[in-house]
């Protein structure tokens, strides 16, 4: 098997016996006189199995296997003793010993305990996969469950997921490629490896370059000592590039470099390091654009561009959104302890209407929002807003709801019309300046006071 075994055993021949019965099977055997020599390799080794005396030198053997039930590890413990003590059995049971042998103990004896170990590893490895799978599947479902664009990025990431090939996922901001790329490596042959996700567009670039390659002691200053870059770290795993067209077209000739030949170099550091790490990176640029335009390198494109897989945006996928809905308000209801919040049916409609042009993150933070504070008026009118305002950018008239305006007046029907009217003009203009306050007073012949005031009656907000 090649598991390690620990024996904490004062006993010289006994230890021997154990040793060479461990040794015909392929364990690694490591050997303990006392109870604190034994604890301590434990904590360092982490062994598969523990033989434990009941009587060490230095401790009862019962507080050994305590230790080794509270400490996390899933470590198997067969105690023996040459002292018959049926009280110690019952106990040594109870604390989670796998079984008692009594010394001498036959051949056959030990192989039945064996069995009794080799049987609870196989448990408890089945636990572990099928806990990880059922944990692997939520992601999953949500995000291939509901629509057909959906089921064809599935498609794709079931035939390469267990591969080694390069991915370029594609995408708007908030689509979820990050979950897809988890769900690339959940469902590869990599999944028990390290799973590193780097933004490319969160550091400058030469805090980038030593973070994804390393550095060596001396390098620069402050480099007070050898650090792994995530490559190295990611090694056997995946290293998920995000905004990659970000990167800074000097580092990119060095990321070049490690997915054609598969080594990296640390800042200062004069011998390539080899790495085995699959790469996925994403973007929400045009990526064609970018290379045409000299900011991106073609060469790294093709190289990246092996698998290309584009995400959808949520408002041609609509038949998702009561999903991904009902998916955020079960997850936030338990989160945040609310278990009475309700999406009222109107603003679920309201939902699916609009265009979610931050899309699932924009929605999943609406879905936040309406769970902790329940805000449901100012969330109904801001989607009514924003799909008045998609119309509008499109050359769309925006189409009255009828009501909007029960119970209202022609005058403040008017009004709230206005005041509408006034709001777009304001957040046009805003946005033209960069949300430069004075030169959009400036433009709008009013002052720079009474431009606050009109930006804080409209509710417009940076």
């Amino acid at each position: 098997m090649g598991s390690n075994v620990l024996v904490v055993e004062p006993d010289g021949y006994t230890a021997d016996h154990l040793c060479q019965l461990f040794q015909k099977d392929g364990y690694r055997i490591h050997r303990a006189t006392a109870g604190a020599d034994g604890l301590a390799q434990l904590r360092r080794i982490e062994p598969d199995i523990a033989f434990v005396d009941l009587y060490l030198p230095d401790m009862d053997g019962r507080r050994f296997l305590e230790e080794v039930t509270t400490s996390g590890l899933e470590t198997s413990v067969l105690m023996v003793s040459a002292r018959k003590n049926i009280g110690a059995v019952v106990e040594c049971m109870k604390l989670g010993a796998v079984d008692f042998l009594e010394k001498p103990f036959h051949p056959d004896d030990f192989a039945l305990a064996m069995r009794k170990v080799e049987d609870r590893l196989a448990l408890e490895r089945e636990v572990r996969a099928l806990r990880s799978r059922v944990e692997r599947g939520a992601p999953y479902h949500l995000l291939f469950g509901r629509s057909r664009r959906m089921r064809d990025v599935q498609a794709i990431v079931d035939q390469i997921a267990d591969t080694d090939i390069t991915v370029l996922l594609r995408g708007e901001s908030g689509t979820g490629k990050d979950l897809v790329a988890r769900t690339i490596c959940e469902c590869s042959s990599r999944r028990d490896r390290p799973f590193v996700k780097v933004n490319c567009a969160a550091l400058p670039r030469y805090l980038l370059e030593s973070e994804l390659f390393g550095y060596e002691q001396g390098a620069f200053t402050g480099a007070h000592q050898t650090k792994q870059g995530k490559f190295e770290f990611a090694s056997g795993g995946t290293i998920f590039l995000d905004e990659i067209t970000e990167m800074h077209v000097d580092l990119q000739a060095k990321l070049l470099h490690v997915l054609q030949d598969g080594e990296a170099c640390r800042l200062g550091g004069k011998e390539p390091i080899k790495t085995d790490v699959r790469v996925i990176a994403a973007t929400n640029r045009d990526i064609e654009e970018e290379v045409r335009q000299k900011r991106f390198r073609a060469d790294l494109f093709y190289r990246l561009n092996v698998v290309n897989i584009m995400i959808p945006p949520l408002r041609e996928r609509r038949e998702e959104i009561g999903h991904l809905v009902q998916h955020f308000l079960e997850k936030y209801r338990t989160q945040y302890n609310r278990p009475d919040a309700e999406i009222p049916e109107d603003v679920l409609e309201e939902m699916v209407r609009y265009d979610w042009p931050g899309n699932v993150r924009e929605l999943e933070n609406y879905m936040k929002r309406l769970v902790v504070v329940g805000d449901v008026e100012s969330v109904r009118r801001e989607l009514r807003h924003g799909k008045a305002r998609s119309q509008a950018a499109a050359g769309q008239p925006a189409r009255a709801d009828p009501a909007e305006f029960e119970g209202k007046t022609l005058k403040e029907i008017a009004k709230a019309a206005s005041r509408e009217a006034e709001r777009r003009v304001l957040q046009q203009v805003l946005e033209k300046t960069r949300w430069n306050r004075k030169k959009a007073a400036s433009m709008l012949d009013i002052s720079y006071k009474a431009l606050l005031y009109k930006i804080r009656e409209t509710g417009l907000d940076r």
